[in-house]
């Protein structure tokens, strides 16, 4: 199958070398290359540098409706696009090219969780699973007929990193199904049931914060949702601290604050929420390494009263 690529990540990446293997990817489109870090050395997006390695023509466009890009895009010819992360949406003249359309590889059980990070706010919700879904594009956001969808279980202990490296592991077959379901020519759609769809946005550094009011449960959802980024965070002592790992024990009985933080045991760190306790068990205070609760009691010796503050 002739195939034209679109994407920018690292989940892209491990698409495209799949798909790389199975099938003639004629080209990919990626965005354009960034700035980053404080000297701002421009990096290349990961899709970006195994194309180049690969010898697969690569497109930056700045806008996807630039007449001169659309034209060479035509001359390719492609059976198929498929949009994996590409970060930006794909106007008709270009996702109606190809004979068989454009697919896009979600990582939610559509119609939940359309929009830009269903990896973090499934696991930010406490859901009990999610999936990847591979979808027709059409001119709304997620909104797609389905071709085909998976199911993935979330153990109560996955990060956001963990969820991602499953989609990145089994995406690439859930593609090459679906390629394979619309070049029969016998594809049954599924159209998406728009009672039951529901948008998640961005993650911003307020979505980030930890309020120490909320349930144990809530708190240990937001911290595993946001590993490996951009990781929740609280103050303590008036300074930024990112709590990178948490767990809920089931041994303890204490009665403490919102926020208010306790050695335990010699080398637990627990602190109160606004319904249970919840035990800290990694951490990063700003300008310093990520450290485990022992060092972090060793290292700031904590005081009756001290408390994280969502403040």
């Amino acid at each position: 199958m002739k195939i034209g690529f679109f994407g920018t990540p690292v989940l892209a990446l491990e698409c495209l070398k799949e798909l790389n293997k199975r099938h003639d990817v004629l080209f990919a489109v990626t965005q354009e290359d960034k700035p980053s870090g404080r000297r701002q050395r421009v990096l290349f997006p990961p899709v970006k540098e195994f194309s180049l390695e690969s010898s697969i023509p690569v497109y930056q466009p700045a806008k996807l409706r630039d007449g001169d890009f659309i034209s060479e895009l035509k001359k390719y010819d492609a059976d198929i696009y498929v949009v994996v992360a590409y970060g930006k949406l794909i106007p008709p003249e270009v996702y109606n090219l190809p004979p068989l359309k454009t697919i896009n590889l979600h990582p939610s059980l559509l119609p939940k969780y359309r929009g830009a990070a269903p990896v973090q706010w499934a696991i930010i919700n406490g859901e009990k699973e999610t999936g990847i879904t591979v979808q027709l594009i059409n001119d709304r956001l997620d909104a797609g007929d389905i071709v085909v969808q998976d199911r993935i279980l979330l153990a109560e202990s996955i990060t956001a990193g963990d969820l991602n490296r499953i989609v990145s592991e089994t995406g690439p077959a859930i593609l090459d199904r679906a390629i394979g379901i619309l070049a029969s020519g016998k594809a049954g759609l599924t159209v998406q049931d728009e009672a039951r769809a529901t948008h998640c946005g961005k993650i911003d550094r307020e979505t980030a914060r930890i309020d120490w009011r909320l349930p144990a449960g809530r708190i240990h959802d937001l911290v595993r949702g946001l590993n490996p980024k951009p990781g929740a965070w609280t103050l303590f002592r008036e300074k930024v601290v990112k709590i990178w790992m948490t767990g809920l024990p089931i041994n303890l009985e204490l009665d403490l604050e919102p926020g208010m933080a306790l050695r335990v045991d010699k080398k637990r760190l627990v602190a109160g929420t606004g319904d249970g306790i919840i035990e800290i068990l990694e951490l990063q205070p700003e300008t310093k390494s990520t450290m485990d609760s022992l060092s972090f009691i060793n290292g700031y010796r904590i005081g009756p009263g001290e408390a994280f503050s969502s403040k």
